[in-house]
């Protein structure tokens, strides 16, 4: 829990940093496991992209519970709220400012199969970072989508000048 609040204050104090978004929409077609990655043609698979402040895989910030149920199932539940999908490769969090909601507040992944577009994943190291003009220290990086009041942000927790977590989530 002390990630998330170290994690937090991280991307609240970025805020006011220029930050740019890349748009994607989330696509649920499938509920098969997401153990592709990058496609023989060297694009990024849907099923295993990492878009910053947005998405992990088909699963987006903001997106209703029952829209991620409706496409994946129920997942495993290991704490109320805190639901794990794709043999807890993804962590789906429903938890905002200490309420229950019904939809997705936050993302995170340990899996090093799910990439950015410019191959950032759980395993790069902190230098590969730099392309994604994060702000690094205190063992994370991180980045703002936004300027506004709880505007989403991705943090890259690093152990041993290496990604070990990325979290992808609202202020």
């Amino acid at each position: 829990m002390t990630t998330h609040v170290v994690s937090v204050a991280a991307v609240c104090m970025l805020l006011f940093a220029p930050a740019a978004l890349v748009g994607c929409s989330s696509s649920h077609q499938s509920s098969q496991d997401v153990s592709q990655g990058v496609s023989p043609s060297g694009s990024v698979h849907p099923k295993s992209l990492i878009v910053l402040g947005h998405s992990i895989g088909e699963i987006s910030l903001g997106e209703p519970r029952k829209s991620v149920e409706k496409a994946f199932g129920h997942g495993a539940l290991r704490r109320r709220g805190l639901v794990w999908y794709f043999r807890g490769r993804l962590r789906v969090d429903y938890w905002f400012h200490d309420r229950l909601t019904t939809r997705v507040e936050g993302l995170e992944t340990r899996w090093g199969g799910f990439h950015t577009r410019s191959g950032v994943h759980v395993g790069t190291s902190r230098q590969a970072l730099h392309a994604l003009k994060v702000t690094c220290g205190d063992g994370e990086c991180s980045r703002a989508a936004g300027r506004r009041p709880d505007a989403p942000g991705t943090v890259f927790t690093m152990r041993h000048g290496k990604v070990a977590e990325i979290d992808i989530f609202y202020a």
